[in-house]
């Protein structure tokens, strides 16, 4: 059954739910001490999907919460990647998303050979995250061949044709900021709550921009899965 679609504004070129954006935060650059409990938190984090994908909610929150712990989640997410079940190898690549780390090109690589189609639609969108993949043949391979007609291939199609510039940063600002307290809180036949999504590069967009306007029509690019 598709997740609802708050999890494609999170993951795929994916916009991201937000708030506010973070003021520059020392968890950015922490100390011994804050960079350790940042890991045993995104251990914490990354395990609670080993049994299974515990849902979207609890995956929102999850994300929040790397986005707050910062580059010190990184080791962890990459070797959830490598080690990983399926639903934690996802996870992973997803939060990846928001760091473009030079020392996960490896993981990346290897996870778009992944038997799991959202691994492989994160990595690209991880690796993407770099700037334009180039057009190698394995990238044209996976374009042409991927037997996720619907996700990957769309997904590897857009970063081999990417020409904005990435701005993980801005992302993880824009996400630690949000309160996932605020998820699920529109309702059939009231006004919609104001909100902020984030484009694939960064740039914010509040519902409220738009009042006054006969219709405004949200369309998530690619697909969920």
């Amino acid at each position: 059954m598709p997740r609802p679609p708050v999890r494609t504004c999170l993951a795929v070129a994916l916009a991201l739910l937000c708030s506010t954006a973070l003021s520059a935060s020392h968890k950015e650059t922490p100390g011994a001490k804050e960079r350790a409990a940042a890991e045993k938190e995104a251990r914490q984090l990354v395990a609670r999907f080993d049994k299974g994908d515990p849902g979207w909610k609890v995956r929102v929150e999850a994300l929040v919460r790397l986005a707050q712990a910062g580059p010190a989640a990184v080791p962890v997410l990459a070797e959830a990647l490598h080690k990983g079940p399926p639903s934690t190898r996802e996870l992973a690549a997803q939060a990846l998303v928001l760091f473009a780390e030079p020392g996960t090109r490896p993981a990346l690589e290897r996870a778009l050979a992944d038997p799991k189609p959202g691994v492989r639609l994160y990595a690209i969108q991880a690796l993407s995250m770099f700037g334009r993949l180039p057009r190698t043949e394995r990238h044209e391979k996976i374009l042409r061949d991927d037997p996720s007609f619907w996700t990957v291939r769309p997904m590897m199609a857009a970063a081999l044709a990417r020409d904005d510039r990435p701005d993980p940063a801005q992302l993880r600002k824009l996400l630690a900021g949000y309160d996932p307290g605020k998820l699920d809180s529109a309702r059939l036949g009231e006004m919609a709550p104001d909100f902020t999504l984030s484009d694939f590069g960064g740039k914010a967009y509040r519902l409220s921009q738009f009042r006054g306007k006969k219709t405004v029509v949200l369309r998530f690019i690619l697909f969920d899965f």
